[in-house]
């Protein structure tokens, strides 16, 4: 009789699953060492592969959006960061300067990279070594031109054993085959932790090494107790089973009280309508949004169609994306954010200068106000497609009246061109800003006046308010602690459209933290915008409000 093992480790998500081990190699990498040939074509290689992984890169991002949300999408913004931080790239080169392959630069500078993080003695901090390990690997598997050796050949679900996950290999793998996830080291704060509490997956971290004899063993992995069982007893499984059962049925029923609650408009329990719509990065998402319950889309962020091209997209090819969109949504309102590009969103063929701070700089409203022609491209895609369906119009990063009267102006315009060119169109399109800025928040009563509809981009809004940089982890617990800014600022906002007879939203991520929702409902936020996983259980806290 086979010996039941079992192995501890740290629950970072509820559940009970049963089904076979699958044990996870990780990328290696091969060939690391290699000379391929002179310096310059070393470093010529180099950026083949960093311009392929910096393609990854943004198509992991737009997958992880779509299925996890923008918290977790976030990561991989963090990492074509990395892939264009001069520091990095430098120390690669100046590791080829010294006659090393391009293979070996790359992992001799991510190994003193990840050394010095993990000196820092920062648990959040050493976990980021995930980052540079996952790019590091990215660029030596195009270097190398290997294979993932983790192809999805299963039939049956499973519960993948690794040593650890680096979030590309999280994103990439088909989240319906897996039961659960057990990493031997890891910790909650890691990206393993990260993105198994995002796909709602049960998971174990810091259980100690797993060896590979267990590879297809039958386990028990109890997420809420910390434990995996391998090789399980007539005993233990039976035990489970009972657990397992109660939990699932918990579960459903949970499950089946949002989808009911789903059927019905979201209203508080003193009868106040809050309208829940969905955040969404392209046309592929629409669907997900309809079937999870969306009654519109809050933020269609149109810079999906400049980041994923290496030119231009032409009027027709926006008018097309949009007027597809619009009418699949039958009706209901897509509020379309004009191009929010720059900052931490780079596009090579804009052409944007290097900026010392660039949160701070030349981007979104700046550039379509600078670059006119660009932005009335757009505009008249919009209002084309406004002829199709329920659109709006929502202009980013605004912090003036001038600003507003500029853009409104360029609108004008563009309606008398598709009248001169037959084109139909609504006149009375909705146009509304976001409230990012402490400047649009503290002018928001004169800014009503321009507009139909406040929509509150809780981000930026924090990131400027509190002067806390959102990408860096050693201060972005004061985000956390220092909410009452932020609402005092949002309740302002607030009052001053509903003054003037409009509407307001929230965009960013706090409009999916169930703890704020009933502060949201008190300040007179009409709408909450979020990413299509998290519609349902927002749907159902509002309907919990007083």
């Amino acid at each position: 009789m086979t010996k039941s093992v079992r192995f501890d480790g740290i629950g970072i998500t509820n559940g009970k699953v049963s089904g076979k081990i699958k044990i996870f190699r990780s990328y290696e990498g091969k060939n690391k060492g290699a000379c391929v040939g002179s310096i310059e074509d070393e470093k010529q290689r180099l950026e083949l592969a960093r311009k392929s992984a910096i393609k990854e890169t943004k198509a992991l991002e737009e997958k992880a959006l779509k299925v996890l949300g923008e918290k977790e999408a976030q990561i991989f913004e963090i990492h074509g960061m990395l892939l264009e931080d001069e520091d990095f790239l430098d120390a690669v080169y100046s590791e080829i300067d010294k006659g090393k392959s391009a293979q070996e630069a790359v992992t001799l500078t991510a190994k003193s990279y990840g050394e010095m993080l993990k000196a820092l003695d920062d648990e959040y901090l050493s976990a980021r070594c995930a980052d540079i390990n996952d790019i590091a690997s990215q660029l030596i598997r195009f270097l190398t031109g290997d294979v993932d050796e983790n192809e999805e050949n299963d039939t049956e679900p499973y519960i993948l054993v690794a040593s650890d996950l680096t979030p590309s290999e999280t994103v990439k793998l088909e989240a319906s085959k897996i039961l659960g996830f057990v990493t031997f080291g890891g910790t909650p704060s890691s990206h393993t932790a990260i993105l198994a509490r995002a796909m709602g997956i049960p998971a174990l971290v810091g259980t100690g090494t797993i060896g590979e004899i267990y590879e297809g063993k039958y386990a028990l992995l109890n997420a809420e107790r910390g434990e995996l069982i391998i090789n399980p007893t007539k005993e233990q499984k039976s035990e489970f089973e009972k657990e397992q059962s109660a939990y699932n049925k918990i579960a459903k029923e949970h499950e089946m009280y949002l989808r009911s609650v789903m059927k019905k408009p979201a209203v508080t329990r003193s009868g106040h309508k809050i309208m829940i719509y969905a955040n969404i990065g392209s046309d592929s998402e629409v669907a997900s949004a309809i079937s999870n319950g969306a009654e519109g889309i809050g933020l269609l962020r149109s810079e999906f169609l400049y980041l994923s091209r290496d030119k231009y997209p032409s009027e027709e090819e926006l008018f097309s994306v949009y007027r597809d969109i619009a009418i699949k949504m039958q009706g209901k309102r897509v509020i379309i954010r004009t191009l929010d590009i720059g900052a931490d969103k780079q596009i090579p063929y804009f052409s944007l200068p290097k900026e010392e701070n660039p949160a701070l700089g030349y981007r979104a409203i700046r550039i379509c106000l600078d670059r006119q022609e660009l932005f009335k491209t757009q505009l008249r895609a919009i209002l084309r497609a406004s002829a199709y369906g329920r659109v709006s119009v929502m202009l980013p990063m605004i912090i003036s009246l001038e600003e507003i009267k500029e853009a409104k102006k360029l609108l004008d315009e563009c309606m008398t061109e598709l009248s001169t060119r037959g084109e139909g169109y609504d006149s009375k399109i909705e146009l509304g800003i976001m409230i990012e800025t402490p400047s649009s928040a503290i002018m928001s009563d004169t800014l009503a006046r321009e507009v139909d509809f406040f929509s509150v981009g809780t981000n930026d809004l924090t990131q400027y308010t509190l002067a806390v940089d959102r990408q860096n982890p050693k201060v972005t617990h004061l985000c956390e602690s220092n909410i009452e800014p932020i609402m005092r600022l949002i309740k302002m906002a607030s009052e001053a459209i509903h003054h003037q007879g409009g509407w307001i939203g929230v965009c960013g991520e706090m409009a999916a933290d169930l703890s704020l929702t009933q502060k949201f409902v008190d300040i007179g936020v009409d709408e909450l915008s979020v990413s299509v996983p998290y519609l349902l259980g927002v749907r159902g806290k509002v309907s919990e409000c007083k």
